[in-house]
């Protein structure tokens, strides 16, 4: 995709297996393509981006014996690559592991080069966004490896998947704050109650309308999901064509207003932002699959057809507060990467 830092990003997920007697550090990664070193990860800078293939768990560089990790890459092309991206990469892993090991002769190197990996190059989807108004933070999102949308790696379908690289949680922000007063209430929460229209037209093949709403900033284990189609809460998933589901979720009790086999064109309103399913504050899951259900199935790279780029979040001065810098500018065919700020008011 087509970040909102104005860069071509290229995301996936390499599985690291150990299939020797002890545990292996990981010392480099080195990625390739079009001639060039795209990425060079070694020591923390690699540990940051490496965990359990759960996505749970700290960073680590070791690999116990017979096991597996997960290492997240995001290559940043430079601004001089523009939207071309290359067709292959190559991987160089580097690991150790101490001497003495049982089995020990059997290894001839700790070198891998591998795999070698087929970039996907088909332009992302454009699509218009699914919600109105400023103030619209990319709470989780590409590209960052600490949020769970990023890290999240599921068995499916006898393989992995990576079902919310690109999806984004949005949440809005007035002021600096996504509430007023202690945000104890959904009704504090500025974004609750905002219209979700559709972000491209299609064909309604999945709604739930009926789960209830969930007390924000809970610490209490929620309840409300006990089973993998309550994750999303209320929602609806469109179909766009074979092989492409576009996904909004966490609405209102009772807001849907569409109905299982409607069709659609974009615009059109879908329900309400709540704050249903596996979810702490109100905000809408937004995103596009392979496939109809959202759990075996892998997220697909989109890009906003336009938006004015407000600025990107950080810590603000007081707990709670976030504050927002950057220069604005208005953004066309971009993703809006995570912490990035959001106007859709044009």
């Amino acid at each position: 995709v087509h970040g909102s830092d104005g860069r071509e990003h290229i995301d996936y997920d390499l599985v690291i297996t150990n299939n020797f007697t002890v545990d292996v550090t990981l010392t480099s990664l080195v990625v390739r393509g079009g001639g060039k070193n795209l990425l060079t990860l070694e020591g923390d800078a690699l540990a940051a981006v490496t965990h359990e293939t759960i996505g749970l768990g700290e960073p680590t560089r070791s690999i116990p014996a017979s096991s597996a990790v997960a290492t997240l890459v995001d290559i940043v092309l430079p601004p001089s690559a523009g939207r071309t991206v290359p067709k292959r990469l190559g991987h160089r892993i580097t690991y150790t592991f101490p001497p003495g090991a049982p089995g020990e002769a059997i290894i001839g190197s700790r070198t891998v080069d591998a795999p070698k990996l087929r970039v996907d190059r088909r332009v992302p989807m454009e699509v218009a966004p699914p919600l109105r108004g400023d103030g619209w933070l990319s709470a989780n999102a590409c590209c960052d490896p600490t949020l769970n949308h990023r890290s999240t790696l599921l068995s499916a379908n006898g393989t992995f998947v990576t079902p919310e690289i690109f999806a984004v949680d949005y949440i809005r922000l007035v002021n600096g704050r996504f509430y007023a007063g202690d945000g104890t209430q959904n009704a504090d929460w500025f974004g609750f109650g905002a219209p979700i229209r559709a972000a491209t037209g299609g064909r309604v093949v999945s709604i739930r309308n009926d789960m209830p709403e969930v007390p924000p900033l809970s610490e209490l284990e929620n309840p409300t999901v006990t089973k993998p189609s309550d994750f999303g809460g209320n929602g609806v998933v469109i179909k766009i064509r074979p092989g492409v589901f576009a996904h909004y979720y966490h609405m209102q009790t009772g807001s849907v207003r569409v109905e299982v086999g409607q069709r659609v064109r974009s615009g059109h309103k879908l329900g309400l932002l709540g704050n249903t399913g596996n979810t702490s504050g109100a905000h809408l899951h937004f995103g596009f699959t392979d496939r109809r259900n959202p759990l075996t199935s892998n997220s697909l790279p989109f890009e906003i057809d336009r938006f004015r780029f407000e600025g990107t979040a950080g810590v603000g001065p007081t707990p709670g507060e976030l504050t927002v810098s950057g220069t604005p500018h208005d953004e066309r065919r971009s993703h809006p990467l995570a912490t990035s700020v959001s106007d859709y008011s044009r």
